[in-house]
């Protein structure tokens, strides 16, 4: 018997259980997690309003290999993203969405910026390749994910505006790659974009929070611009007339992460890219502030915490 964090909708909080984890099936590794990625998406309540598993991403080693699993042995070091019900202690993972972890990170590492520096290798290197000396704006740029993105774009030679909700926050992002940050809610964004970039505006903006957020970004670019949508704290983004893009030819786009690593293949080079700007020492993700298990509840209310500028895991 293992242990598994349940959330109980509209209930007091998680609940500390026991489940029994079987061996692994063919193409499975049994991998016993000793740290789990905290995120908001992980929180998300199951749609029929059922108790559920939270947490989508954890580290940890192989402690049982499956048939037909090549290249994984017991006691290796791996990790996964994006894969529903991580908040448990020992799970059978499907091997082809095992990524290696190197020895230079470790697990609560690994496990808090997984999930976020995937999204942020398929926003800067694949949905648009952003290059030297481009400008791009960066909505929630405090975030978990935002202080990924503008890490890595400034290890390109790209420059970052980051929006955020408060001066607060406005210095860890600068600390964090921007070259420059805005106070949302404090003027008109696009002015003031427009004002940090010599009239022209953003060749590309991140948009991290949507509702009322991703409209505002088709102002701050330049023309032939891209505006992505990857974030929905404020909500889902408002309805967009598509005359809105014609006059500048704007593009925009609203993935998602599952689709970017579907592929086995995809998943494990994007994993391996991340992992070595952090060795590299590219990407700072800094301290993980990490959980026992027996203590989601703490983590829960540490997560939720706007003020929260680290990265969290639980530890089993």
């Amino acid at each position: 018997m293992t242990a598994v964090i349940r959330l109980r909708p509209g209930g007091a909080g998680p609940v500390l259980e026991e489940e029994s984890v079987g061996p692994p099936g063919p193409g499975e590794v049994r991998l016993r997690q000793t740290a789990i990625g905290l995120d908001r998406c992980g929180l998300d309540v199951s749609g029929d309003g059922a108790d559920f598993v939270p947490g989508l991403a954890a580290a940890g080693e192989a402690e049982a290999v499956g048939a037909d699993v090549g290249g994984i042995r017991p006691g290796d070091r791996l990790a996964y993203a994006d894969l529903p019900g991580a908040w448990r202690e020992l799970r059978n993972v499907p091997a082809g969405r095992l990524v290696p972890v190197p020895d230079d990170i470790d697990d609560a590492t690994a496990a808090a910026i997984l999930r976020g520096g995937l999204a942020v290798h398929y926003l800067l290197r694949r949905l648009r390749r952003v290059q030297p000396g481009e400008t791009l704006l960066a909505v929630g740029a405090a975030g978990g994910v935002g202080r990924l993105l503008c890490q890595w774009a400034a290890a390109v030679g790209a420059e970052a505006i980051g929006v955020v909700g408060s001066e607060e926050k406005g210095g860890i992002a600068r600390a964090n790659g921007c070259s420059h940050t805005v106070v949302r809610g404090g003027g008109g964004l696009a002015a003031q974009v427009r004002a940090l970039t010599g009239g022209r505006g953003a060749a590309v903006a991140y948009d991290a929070l949507g509702g009322e957020t991703f409209a505002r970004c088709l102002d701050c670019l330049a023309p032939m611009g891209m505006a992505v949508g990857f974030g929905r704290v404020a909500g889902p983004p408002a309805p967009l007339p598509l005359e809105r893009l014609e006059a500048r030819s704007l593009v925009v786009a609203r993935p998602t992460l599952a689709a970017w690593i579907a592929d086995d293949s995809d998943l494990r080079a994007a994993s391996e890219e991340l992992f070595e700007l952090v060795g590299a020492g590219k990407l700072k993700p800094g301290p993980v502030r990490t959980f026992p298990l027996a203590g989601a509840g703490e983590a829960v209310r540490s997560l939720l915490d706007r003020r929260n500028a680290e990265y969290l895991a639980l530890t089993a």
